[in-house]
């Protein structure tokens, strides 16, 4: 009899300890936000990482700039940030230590046959011609197109005014937008002649494109980052060991992007 209520005993104890042990470890999942125009590239490190990670997954929202500095200062919970130089120093109290990753180049983007006959900067301001680019408020790529506009006029070649004359051919259709993925939608449907955009987006299926000299050009280098506010900052480590390791370089400048300054 004292066998078998030891035994009973024993059984009630093991039923309870295995409802009282902890639950395995939820699946990490993390959450991206990054500059829609390093999207190609960010898709392939987001199936490596997945793919070493077994279990962990990554869901990345591609945005503008300015709206990811947003996101960023209302301390959102996100794990890993990837945007320009401008947003990421307006953001240092909101991060960890950002790490630079690749240098993006300005260049003008015409689609296939070049049907409006682009040569180069100074078409921008014809009349009639449709110029796309990124106009909407706080919008990183608009900064960085404007800058270049910018830096024509100093020039007596195009003019003090070359700057207005082009933002007046600025369709109304990108009067709101904010990315670059948006501006090359865009101009692939027709709502542009010419987009000033980024060398990394010439798609050679759908765009050709055509330099803008150095003297007006204007580099962009783009930063990896975990915020403060993010929930697996540990995990995300490995995240930014991809993107700056030589694999990670080797992927970016498939994509036409320059390595990030030294």
């Amino acid at each position: 009899m004292k066998l078998l209520l030891r035994s009973g005993v024993l059984a009630a104890a093991c039923a309870m300890a295995l409802t009282t042990l902890p639950a395995p470890a939820a699946d990490t999942q993390l959450t991206a936000e990054v500059a829609s125009s390093v999207r190609p590239p960010f898709e392939q490190f987001v199936k490596i990482y997945e793919s070493k990670h077994k279990g962990s997954t990554i869901a990345a929202k591609y945005l503008g700039g300015g709206v990811i500095q947003a996101d960023v200062e209302a301390d959102s919970p996100i794990d890993i940030v990837v945007v320009g130089k401008n947003q990421t120093d307006k953001l240092t109290a909101h991060i960890n230590a950002p790490v630079a990753v690749l240098t993006n180049r300005e260049v003008l983007l015409v689609r296939r046959g070049n049907p409006a006959k682009i040569t180069g900067l100074k078409d921008l301001a014809k009349p009639g011609v449709k110029v796309g680019m990124a106009n909407g408020a706080g919008s990183a790529v608009g900064t960085l197109a404007r800058a270049v506009l910018k830096k024509g006029a100093d020039d007596p070649a195009l003019g003090a005014d070359f700057p207005v004359k082009v933002r007046q051919n600025s369709p109304v259709y990108f009067d709101k937008l904010q990315s670059e993925e948006e501006v090359m939608t865009g101009l692939e449907k027709g709502e542009a002649d010419v987009a000033i955009g980024f060398v990394s987006s010439v798609d050679p299926s759908k765009f050709q494109a055509i330099p803008i000299p150095p003297q007006y050009n204007v580099d962009s280098v783009y930063y990896i980052f975990i915020p403060k506010s993010a929930k697996n900052a540990t995990a995300a480590q490995d995240m930014i060991a991809l993107m700056s390791s030589k694999q990670g370089q080797t992927i970016l400048h498939s994509h036409r992007y320059l390595p990030p300054p030294k």
